[in-house]
């Protein structure tokens, strides 16, 4: 038996991740840099969003936890929403159906992938962000 080293421990991890990632879930943003305030999605590197319904949700100091959300194939085919839940301010989680709001803190609100509201008691969607997009990115402002 080979001995554990840092190298092989982290392949190890990093294998044992890559079989978490099934269809259907939100992926964790690479190829991302901030310069001047604005957050660019490289969307070379960010697989997930090539496909409709592809989600990639990441952190920005300015907005917090967000996701970019794949909706439709057009070079602007994208929204970005804010996963704060405007009832109650818990982080929703990515559902099969698009967002739910988790207890204890949430209270079970159902979101669409784009962020509309589907089940109360939230009344209003996720806030969505404004971003700009090209063929090779999505920029957050």
């Amino acid at each position: 038996m080979a001995a554990l080293n840092r190298r092989n421990f982290v392949c190890g991890i990093a294998a044992i991740a890559a079989l978490g990632l099934t269809k259907g879930k939100a992926v964790a943003a690479t190829g991302v840099t901030t310069v001047k305030g604005k957050t660019v999605i490289d969307l070379a590197v960010n697989k997930a969003l090539n496909k409709v319904g592809g989600v990639l949700e990441l952190s920005i100091a300015k907005y917090g936890k967000i996701a970019v959300v794949r909706t439709s194939t057009g070079v602007t085919g994208y929204s970005v929403i804010n996963l704060q839940c405007p009832h109650q301010g818990a982080i929703v989680k990515k559902s099969s159906a698009g967002w739910s709001c988790p207890p204890p803190r949430g209270h079970g609100a159902e979101f669409a992938l784009n962020g509309a509201v589907k089940v109360g008691p939230a009344t209003d969607g996720l806030r969505s962000i404004k971003f700009t997009a090209t063929k090779k990115a999505v920029t957050i402002a």
